[in-house]
């Protein structure tokens, strides 16, 4: 279970919370929930925290075979919240149910050959020939593997079945849910940890970011909390400072969740790596982080802030910003000007934002920026297509998805990669080779290795790491994140 109840207790247990949140948490669906419920009604057989993987529904884990084999023990007299026992049948329910949805999302199941309940408590994941590694560990503890019961699913027990209302082992379940408008959790009597001190929270669904924040300052939400994964439905940047002075708690969970320029590194010119260098040296990490008022890092330490696996032992320095450095480069390289198209999703008005420091930055070494703001489906078929020179992403997200993500958005090989941030031969099997690895010291060389082969190559222009955000009245109390998520059990208001 993750601990994170606080300790201190609180006079009145009676307490609703009311939230505000940018997204429905679709706690009624045909495939998966949003991330909030996942966490809140939902647990899983292990956490990934902290760079460890750590017990939670599962005491203990035995690797056969070099991987081929995980065996998982799983705690005993644990009870759903409709006090139905928990057992090695409900996890395979659900690792059944994403193979049958073909659910692969970050949830690494394609590698699954087959699930074995051993007994009651004990249960098998053998894995397909090449597919085993360290990577199909830590992916136990991501959020769309949370173990469900087969009655969450309507037919009962059916793995193609929709969730029509998620029953669980966390200490929150839902007592009522309406569609794009909000969502009730009550605390579940049955949970083994500590009980929450809220009696009820209440997520009302506001799409629009500052009528999330208009509805924090009028009363009608005592909270805003980012979408968990980040990257978008968050309260702007901009907007914390002057919520922080009115007197408002401002509280930064920052992750290994990193905003860059992406190339289309496969075109000219940017297939050359002394372009994708000029441009690295071009970019100024702390008027980006100004930007936004400091409320983020500049990426100055590689690909990720110092949560990103092994990181820190890396020591990869990110490109300074010098601006004769990237003309010497540019000429070198056969180019004295450069138009570039950049393409920007216009619903993110800080991606807009940023875009036009981009290009008042890239201006000064002679590459004119053009910018294409675009809606959804816009920007999503010119991406697909590559149809674009530059674009801004973010790579990484919560701690749990440390390994899947880099090895999604670096792996060609890998069933996320899709619109991948940067391949390269070398790059695809030093990455292979770190993320399977069960020995510690073995993974860490391989990281440090990729990290550096990336910096050579300039593969991506690592801008500035982000972070998610939560803003409450200041009478809501015990407000902690736990990894890369609030925890919301140890709340209460003053």
């Amino acid at each position: 279970m993750m601990g994170c109840i606080d300790q201190q207790s609180t006079q009145n247990s009676k307490q609703t919370l009311t939230i505000g949140y940018g997204k429905d948490t679709s706690v009624a669906s045909p495939q998966m929930m949003d991330f909030m419920p996942e966490m809140m009604v939902l647990e899983r057989l292990i956490e990934y925290r902290d760079g460890e993987v750590l017990p939670s529904l599962a005491t203990s884990w035995d690797i056969q075979d070099n991987g081929k084999t995980i065996v998982f023990h799983l705690k005993k007299d644990i009870k759903f919240s409709d006090g139905s026992p928990f057992t090695a049948e409900d996890v395979k329910f659900t690792f059944d149910r994403l193979k049958a949805l073909k659910y692969y999302h970050w949830t690494e199941v394609d590698r699954i050959k087959s699930v074995e309940v051993i007994d009651l408590h004990t249960i098998a994941f053998h894995y397909e020939d090449g597919k085993e590694g360290y990577i199909a560990l830590t992916a136990f503890g991501e959020y769309h593997c949370s173990i469900m019961s087969p009655v969450s699913v309507e037919p009962k027990g059916n793995i193609s079945g929709k969730i029509v209302n998620p029953i669980g082992t966390g200490p929150w379940k839902v007592d009522n849910y309406a569609k794009d408008q909000q969502t009730i959790f009550i605390s579940n009597e049955y949970f083994q940890g500590e009980t929450p001190k809220l009696d009820k929270i209440v997520v009302k669904v506001i799409p629009d970011a500052e009528t999330r924040v208009l509805a924090l300052r009028s009363g009608d939400v005592a909270m805003i909390v980012d979408y968990y994964h980040g990257g978008s439905s968050y309260t702007p940047r901009n907007l914390l400072e002057p919520l922080k002075s009115e007197g408002f708690n401002v509280i930064k969970n920052e992750m290994p969740m990193t905003t860059i320029i992406n190339f289309n590194y496969k075109k000219e010119p940017w297939n050359d790596v002394r372009v994708r260098k000029a441009v690295n040296y071009a970019t100024d990490k702390d008027e980006v982080s100004a930007l936004f008022d400091n409320w983020v890092n500049p990426a100055k330490h590689g690909l990720y802030s110092e949560q990103g696996p092994y990181i820190k032992e890396a020591k990869v320095e990110a490109y300074p910003n010098d601006i004769n450095k990237a003309k010497t480069l540019l000429k070198d390289a056969g180019y004295g000007e450069l138009k570039a198209d950049l393409i920007l999703q216009g619903e993110n008005p800080d991606e807009v934002k940023l875009g036009e420091l981009i290009q008042a930055q890239l201006k000064k070494i002679g590459i004119q920026v053009k910018l294409s703001v675009l809606e959804g489906g816009a920007y999503s078929e010119r991406r697909n297509k590559g149809d674009y020179d530059l674009r801004v992403n973010y790579i990484g997200g919560p701690e749990r998805r440390g390994y899947t993500r880099t090895d999604g958005r670096f792996n060609p090989n890998a069933s996320e990669f899709g619109y991948g941030a940067y391949d390269d031969p070398e790059l695809t099997d030093l990455l292979e080779k770190a993320v399977s690895s069960f020995d510690g010291n073995e993974r860490q060389e391989e990281f440090k290795q990729f990290y550096q082969l990336l910096y050579e190559k300039a593969g991506i222009v690592p801008l500035y790491y982000d972070a998610v955000f939560i803003v409450a009245d200041k009478k809501v109390k015990g407000i902690k994140y736990i990894s890369s998520e609030p925890c919301f059990s140890g709340l209460w208001i003053e």
